[in-house]
């Protein structure tokens, strides 16, 4: 009895005096909040350190590829389990959007409530700010509630696509017009 509460103690001192080797690999996670999928790059905007945003442009022609090249220039760790909002420009090929969902979809534990908006170019500008990212959120739950038709989140996009034989979607249209405002997209997805 005695070995065995010896032994207890022993390993409980180790681990306290060793620590833990996944306890360094936190310090170096990167919480992606937003996505911004843009004609010729992406931009990840996540929680850095400091508890602030910052926001890592990369230009690659596919978000697979971008995400590879911030994993190995940027940050070896990221998490996409916090992601809110996947925003994409008004200037993206049909092509971009079904890929990109599909990605994320198929290859990340990521929440099927992620919001999915086309986002004018003074709302891109403003998403790595807080309160943009929050307004933007609100504004898609306004319109989901006014319309049930609208792809406002991963899962309603993933449904539509499905079971859409035309490949039409209504996305959430996110622009700064007195304020966030927001409306109706009808975008026409390539396969």
């Amino acid at each position: 009895m005695i070995k065995k509460v010896l032994a207890l103690m022993l390993a409980l001192s180790s681990v306290f005096l060793c620590g833990c080797d996944n306890s360094k690999r936190i310090d170096k996670a990167v919480i992606v909040e937003c996505i911004i999928v843009d004609k010729s790059d992406y931009k990840f905007i996540y929680i850095s350190d400091e508890e602030k945003s910052e926001t890592v442009k990369i230009e690659e022609e596919s978000l697979e590829k971008a995400l590879k090249t911030l994993k190995t220039e940027h940050k070896p760790e990221i998490v996409l389990s916090k992601l809110e909002l996947i925003a994409f420009a008004e200037n993206v090929d049909s092509e971009k959007y079904y890929s990109a969902l599909q990605y994320i979809k198929n290859n990340y534990a990521v929440s099927p409530s992620v919001y999915t908006a086309v986002c004018s170019n003074d709302i891109l500008k403003l998403l790595d700010e807080p309160k943009t990212l929050e307004k933007c959120t609100e504004q898609i739950m306004i319109l989901e509630k006014k319309d049930t038709d609208i792809s406002s989140t991963l899962l309603k996009m993933n449904n539509n696509l499905n079971k859409s034989k035309k490949s039409l979607l209504y996305l959430p249209h996110i622009s700064k017009n007195n304020g966030v405002t927001g409306e109706k997209v009808e975008i026409m997805i390539k396969k």
